[in-house]
């Protein structure tokens, strides 16, 4: 009996830790597929974010093509489109500034001048002469479309290229078409690299049909077939259904087995023409180290399943425990007990993906790293506690605040009323004050804000922050507002300006400063009698920084010293190269500085360069602003007697533009006056009799100083004839010609000079 008990008891235990292994067996194997399904979930996701982020990047170097064509329309007009020789030489310089393969511009009745790097220019071509790939962009553009090509091969650059066209208008009228061609192969540096996945996987770009557009040569399959469907990649008997799929543009998951390891891959299409990028994940199958796993967690479950089970629960509890500490310090602020960042912006996100109306403002205490010198950090800490206090009572129902570091608040409102906005927070930062005064009467303190709204549903949380810094940082400057929103304006202006601060002196280094001449000619015979040289800031991708972008700058934070020096030795060098080349030189005049006019060796610098290059120094006229001469005329006179006693001729810039007197002209020992280009436009207009009558007075009594008068702004023959009326002596403006690069002023000018 007893037997039988130990028996049945034994039976029963055996049965009992059977069934528990068989249950954790079962267990083990459903956490095993719920993690390898949670894996290959993952490694999808990863490879969809991973593939949509080159995606963005092609289409991004799609649209800035066509932002290049339609920058370059911008500057169309009737006359350069109608006049075909200036224009195919402006369409080739374009071309090769913007590293196009072809460039072309089509007339409404099909003819055109197409531009091809390394073949030149072809004038009067038609478009249906062109691959017939190209025909239905060039005719979606006729139609007031912009659009992409297909994939072709062109015999002009022998490689496949594909054509984007824009439509051109031009005072609301369509002109005509502009068209360019790029190689497949600029793709190449988008989808090449070693930071696909992190470094595990890399990216091919095919066509609708499987052919490869572009190879990454980081690839594990060293394919030597031209198309997907000959490789590795996929099981032949799949091939019809997955070109089907690739016809309709569907996004395709598989994996593949090669060298006797498995990878996954998907196939994403761009968006554009039926193109795809083949996403591949080097990472080998892990499940496979799930397996082996599987074995000793068996056998340890034989020995100490009720030690696990127990460990579990135990293990369990413990990690709520934790969990609930490590999510409160991970997301709150450990002083004042508000949200952090992480949190502020885990939250953002959310409401941003929900297409929720919202503002950020970025909140501050004005100088808070002095009154925590000052008043102590104790006084500074309750004095952060009483702005989180604030904000506890002002937010609204599903609003939030975070505090970041030091002194710096966010918030998150759910309204984007400009009105509101300021309100409220104004009201908010009134509340702090009056806290704070009733705490600490001896110290009144001041806040700024800064505000970006979302106004566009950007989905985006870092623009926005960096809009709200942006305009909190306007706000601290500007000593107006203690509330500023933010400016996009403002903000490019800024970002452009630091770009010139910061690479103005590797741009003069590297010799981005182009130096340009604009012809000044003989009112009386029409002949060429000197320059003025300007310059033009042309960046080592094509691009150009105009003047009025950078010279104020220059002027203001004092570089402008060392572009004018870098100018007049522009000049020297230019006349020397005339005269080594047996042409008659002209005259340069160069614009100088005040800050540089009053150097103290500057007459020393001017006489160096002129001994130099051995040149006079009466073919450089240095042209100064009529500014100079409102304040200490006699120390001018001193300085422009000892510039003329080196042979330079002085020029007096701009007259007419500010407060010059004829008083200050008639004392001023000068051998040129500049006309301002507005009393022009004024005499020209024909209704301001006053201006001609002033005009006609200034030229007789430069005439009688035996100062030589120069017109700016001759632009047409009327302005011309106006001005040889009048008894002036050059003239100067588009009518003659724009400011031109030297190389192209020497071939237009001075050869004719020279013979």
């Amino acid at each position: 009996m007893n037997e039988k008990m130990t028996c049945l008891q034994i039976k029963k235990m055996v049965n009992l830790v059977i069934g528990i292994v068989l249950i954790l067996v079962i267990i083990a194997g459903c956490l095993m597929y719920s993690l390898s399904q949670t894996m290959n979930a993952s490694a999808r996701k990863q490879m969809t974010v991973e593939t949509e982020e080159y995606k963005n990047r092609i289409n991004k170097q799609i649209e800035a093509d066509f932002q290049s064509l339609d920058t370059l329309a911008s500057f169309f007009t009737s006359e350069i489109i109608e006049d075909r020789d200036f224009f195919s030489q402006r369409l080739d310089t374009s071309n090769k500034q913007n590293y196009f393969r072809t460039m072309a511009f089509f007339y409404k009745n099909g003819s055109g001048i197409v531009s091809t790097l390394g073949l030149g220019v072809r004038k009067n071509m038609s478009y249906k002469d062109l691959n017939e790939a190209v025909h239905p962009v060039i005719e979606k553009a006729f139609e007031g479309e912009k659009s992409v090509s297909r994939l072709f091969e062109s015999d002009a650059v022998d490689g496949r290229v594909f054509a984007y066209a824009i439509p051109v208008y031009i005072d609301g009228e369509l002109k005509g078409v502009l068209m360019a061609t790029d190689e497949i192969e600029i793709f190449s540096d988008i989808i090449n690299g070693n930071t696909v996945l992190g470094g595990n996987g890399y990216l091919h770009m095919v066509g609708t049909e499987g052919n490869f557009l572009v190879r990454s040569p980081d690839a594990v399959v060293k394919e030597k077939e031209s198309n997907i469907f000959d490789g590795p990649y996929f099981d032949p008997d799949e091939v019809d259904v997955l070109k089907q799929k690739m016809k309709d543009q569907q996004k395709v998951f598989s994996s593949f087995i090669y060298e006797g390891e498995k990878y996954q891959i998907l196939l994403d299409p761009v968006g554009l023409n039926g193109w795809y990028l083949l996403c591949v994940n080097t990472l080998q199958d892990s499940n496979r180290s799930i397996y082996p796993v599987l074995g000793i967690m068996g056998a340890a479950f034989i020995g100490v399943a009720l030690i696990i089970l127990f460990l579990l629960i135990y293990g369990f509890r413990l990690v709520q425990r934790n969990n609930r500490e490590l999510w409160h310090q991970a997301y709150h602020d450990s002083l004042t007990g508000a949200k952090n960042l992480p949190y502020f912006n885990q939250e953002l996100v959310k409401l941003l993906s929900e297409g929720r109306k919202l503002t950020v403002a970025a909140l501050n205490i004005q100088q808070f790293k002095f009154i925590n010198e000052i008043f102590g950090r104790e006084y500074g800490d309750t004095l952060l506690k009483e702005v989180k206090e604030v904000l506890d009572q002002k937010m609204r129902d599903g609003e939030f605040f975070a505090r970041d570091k030091a002194d710096l608040f966010y918030l998150c409102l759910l309204d984007i009323d400009r009105e509101q906005i300021l309100t409220r927070l104004q009201d908010i930062m009134n509340a702090v004050i009056n806290i704070s005064s009733r705490h600490h009467n001896n110290y009144q303190i001041r806040l700024y804000c800064g505000v970006a709204a979302n106004e566009e549903n950007n989905k985006d949380v870092t623009p926005l922050m960096i809009h709200a810094m942006f305009a909190l940082t306007t706000a601290k400057r500007s000593y107006q507002n203690n509330v500023w929103f933010y400016d996009s304006n403002l903000h490019e202006k800024e970002k452009k300006e630091n770009y010139v601060e910061s690479h103005m002196h590797q741009a003069l280094r590297d010799g981005e400063f182009k130096f340009y001449l604009q012809p000044k000619v003989d009112l009386v015979t029409g002949q060429l009698k000197g320059a003025e040289a300007l310059v033009r800031w042309v960046k080592a991708d094509g691009s150009m920084i105009y003047p009025d972008e950078f010279i104020p700058l220059f002027e203001q934070n004092g570089f402008c010293t060392k572009l004018d020096l870098y100018m007049v030795e522009c000049a020297c060098r230019q006349i020397r190269e005339w005269m080594d080349e047996g042409i008659e030189p002209v005259g340069i005049s160069v614009n100088q500085s005040k800050l540089l006019f009053y150097e103290n060796d500057y007459i020393t610098t001017m006489t160096n360069l002129i001994q130099k290059y051995n040149i006079q120094g009466n073919l450089i006229t240095l042209e100064i602003l009529e500014g100079l001469a409102a304040d200490h005329v006699d120390e001018l006179n001193h300085k422009i007697s000892l510039l003329q006693e080196q042979g330079f001729r002085i020029s007096m810039d701009d007259f007419g533009s500010g407060y010059s007197s004829l008083n200050i002209l008639g004392n001023l020992h000068i051998d040129e006056l500049k006309l301002d280009r507005g009393f022009l436009m004024e005499v020209s207009d024909g209704k301001h009799a006053r201006a001609r009558i002033i005009m006609e007075q200034i030229v007789q009594l430069t005439r009688r100083l035996r100062i030589a008068t120069v017109v700016e702004g001759v632009e047409t023959a009327e302005n011309e004839k106006l001005c040889s009326d009048m008894g002036c002596d050059l003239g100067q403006g588009y009518y003659y010609s724009r400011p031109i690069p030297r190389e192209e002023f020497n071939n237009k000018y001075m050869k004719k000079v020279s013979n």
